[in-house]
């Protein structure tokens, strides 16, 4: 009977001591079966992209790893991309861009898991600018739309990992 009673102990003590939940460090991708782009992404370890967009003055100015879903990518030649879950945070979102405008997504990187590298900012992002995004995602009646600068959280990634399909 002793026995029976340690191993819930056991556990709880193993389960208490596993590291942050989910809402503070991403899902664990297998970096070697990864696409690795720019500088690409040497650890897996991340903070989940919920927590960067529930406080992003937080991370204002911080270099750090996310991850999260890919929403969206440029079509033209995958020279930034959007991450976030569309229904999480009202809809928010990271836009990266790559550093130096050395890399870039592949066009059908959408719905893959990106663990991304980079200097988090937040940033008003004026008319011309949001519209000349928005038409790149192929979305001209939405871009025609457009009479206010936003503000956005942004991130200049140095490198990317991509989950497989």
């Amino acid at each position: 009977m002793r026995k029976l009673t340690f191993l819930p102990v056991l556990f709880a003590f193993v389960a208490c001591q596993s590291g942050p939940s989910s809402s503070t460090s991403a899902a664990q991708l297998d970096l070697s079966t990864c696409d690795q782009f720019g500088a690409g992404v040497k650890d897996a370890d991340a903070v989940a992209i919920d927590a960067i967009l529930a406080d992003p003055k937080k991370y204002d100015g911080q270099t750090l790893r996310f991850s999260g879903p890919i929403q969206s990518i440029c079509q033209t030649k995958g020279c930034w991309m959007r991450v976030g879950a569309d229904d999480q945070m009202g809809g928010q979102n990271v836009f990266i861009k790559f550093k130096d405008y050395a890399f870039f997504m592949p066009l059908d990187g959408a719905g893959r898991t990106a663990v991304v590298e980079g200097t988090v900012a937040i940033k008003e992002i004026p008319v011309d600018q949001i519209k000349h995004y928005l038409e790149d995602a192929g979305k001209k009646d939405e871009a025609a739309k457009v009479t206010q600068p936003q503000i956005q959280v942004t991130c200049m990634a140095s490198g990317v990992a991509l989950g497989k399909r």
